[in-house]
């Protein structure tokens, strides 16, 4: 027999993380306070300390499950057998019509290292982030991570990013798609 997930019979570290996640991505990181977690998730604030040693680790595993959603997100999008234009243009297209939704809130991982300059765990969960993409596109481009073409790639995106991020426009990370697409 298969078990279901609903809000209610979430378990409380599933509830702190998707109120970490709404909050910080909503409000920023150090605006959002382990009281205003706890209260959004409906748990008691003995909760979050059994799932999480600290406010750092709250954060880490919320960067770690955006990782994976981004990875899970990047491979559905990804036609391993399509030309490699439009793998390019589907992982860009995903982002703009994030910012046209208005569901985009600039990466999670810059975000947490501009807020947390200083946190070792929280700049290493970026970096590895980075590496993922930068695998990604290197499988998409069918060439080694640490190659021209792939650094290329990887600024495009992260430009196109910052762009939707600054200036809220979807039309500026089609540009960027237009860009990494002429590349491969």
């Amino acid at each position: 027999m298969g078990s279901t997930t609903t809000a209610a019979t979430r378990s409380a570290r599933e509830r702190l993380l998707a109120s970490a996640a709404q909050l910080f991505q909503e409000r920023g990181i150090n605006a959002t306070g382990i009281d205003l977690v706890v209260r959004n998730a409906g748990v008691a604030k003995a909760s979050l300390y059994n799932n999480f040693a600290s406010k750092e680790a709250l954060v880490v595993a919320y960067l770690e499950q955006e990782l994976d959603g981004w990875v899970q997100h990047s491979r559905s999008l990804d036609d391993p057998f399509g030309a490699r234009p439009e793998r390019v243009a589907a992982l860009f297209e995903a982002l703009a019509v994030s910012v046209e939704s208005h569901t985009f809130h600039g990466c999670p991982f810059t975000n947490a290292v501009i807020e947390l300059p200083e946190c070792v765990s929280v700049r290493r969960v970026a970096e590895h982030y980075r590496e993922v993409v930068r695998a990604h596109l290197a499988s998409i481009a069918g060439e080694d991570p640490a190659s021209t073409l792939v650094s290329r790639l990887f600024l495009l995106y992260d430009a196109a990013i910052t762009a939707a991020k600054v200036g809220r426009d979807a039309g500026l990370v089609r540009q960027a798609s237009t860009m990494a697409q002429e590349l491969v």
